[in-house]
């Protein structure tokens, strides 16, 4: 495997407050911050096209086209969809205002309350750093069902099982746990492993049967079968964020100022493949659904990488 940068777009915005995401039915990459968003094409990754945002609704605050906002929020983050612009038009607390922040919760932590549903079970959850909310939709907004302290330290990282209602999250300790719920309520919060170093991400494959949790100083894979997770494989490498392409089960894995590496990841472990360097630390990346291409963010730019067999 060789990655190969394609191209690099300075744009106009505020990196502070930059992110980016892919949008699998344009298969383009979109970046911008709270004013201005441009569309970056894997064939043209220098000449960024300007995106007409259709006015803030709510959380929905990426300042995208309806088309653009649908195509976004068309797919899975961490296991868990974001919802339609007009619905966080409806998330609303008791004085009026809006409840949660897209666009901070992509590129900071999940500390902002913003509502995301569990796809299979449809029930809506909350999250927050030190507490997750359950919820339901109604005509006219959303109804609470139950709300409870995280276990450990402060969350970093959420995913959801793609048919179980089950979360997982880790903390700035390192310390992951499961955490059930139904229609009813949260249930019980056990512990699956203790790094010791503070979480990055984490994601469920998409049967369910496996995990990958990543952080500072590690890759971990875990299998999950009858309710119950087992650590399986290792890596220890510093992660900042990936990107599990499946079928192929390649990680792509954001290592910040070491730049991206890519892996084969199989029953016999982390084998790895490529890395690149793109020349200055790498603070956001997001990569295509089919594995193709990524993208990366420094200081309010944008770079394409090719993946190349």
């Amino acid at each position: 495997m060789q990655l190969k940068l394609l191209g690099t777009a300075t744009l106009p915005i505020n990196s502070k407050t930059q992110w980016i995401a892919y949008l699998p039915g344009h298969k383009a990459f979109a970046t911008g911050d709270e004013q201005k968003a441009f569309l970056i094409r894997p064939d043209r990754p220098s000449a960024p096209e300007p995106i007409t945002a259709a006015p803030a609704r709510g959380a929905f605050n990426l300042p995208l086209s309806n088309e653009l906002a649908e195509d976004f929020c068309s797919q899975l983050w961490r296991g868990l969809k974001f919802l339609s612009a007009s619905e966080y038009a409806t998330a609303l607390d008791a004085k009026n205002q809006s409840i949660g922040d897209v666009l901070r919760t992509l590129v900071f932590l999940p500390d902002y309350g913003t509502y995301v549903e569990h796809p299979a079970s449809k029930l809506n959850l909350s999250l927050k750093c030190g507490s997750i909310g359950l919820l339901v939709k109604e005509a006219n907004g959303f109804k609470s069902i139950d709300q409870t302290r995280t276990k450990g330290k402060s969350v970093l990282a959420f995913a959801a099982h793609p048919t179980e209602t089950l979360l997982v999250y880790g903390d700035n300790a390192g310390t992951f746990h499961a955490h059930r719920f139904d229609q009813t309520g949260f249930g019980k919060a056990s512990k699956i492993a203790s790094k010791e170093r503070k979480a990055s991400q984490v994601e469920f494959a998409a049967d369910g049967k496996s995990l990958l949790i990543g952080g500072m100083g590690y890759l971990s894979a875990f299998k999950y079968d009858g309710g119950k997770f087992s650590e399986t494989q290792n890596l220890p490498i510093a992660v900042r964020e990936f990107a599990w392409i499946e079928p192929a089960n390649r990680v792509f894995v954001n290592q910040g100022m070491h730049g991206i590496s890519a892996y084969q990841y199989d029953d016999k472990g982390f084998t790895k493949l490529a890395d690149l360097q793109p020349g200055q630390p790498v603070q956001q990346m997001v990569a295509s659904e089919d594995g193709k291409f990524i993208a990366t963010s420094h200081e309010g730019s944008v770079s394409v990488i090719g993946v190349a067999e």
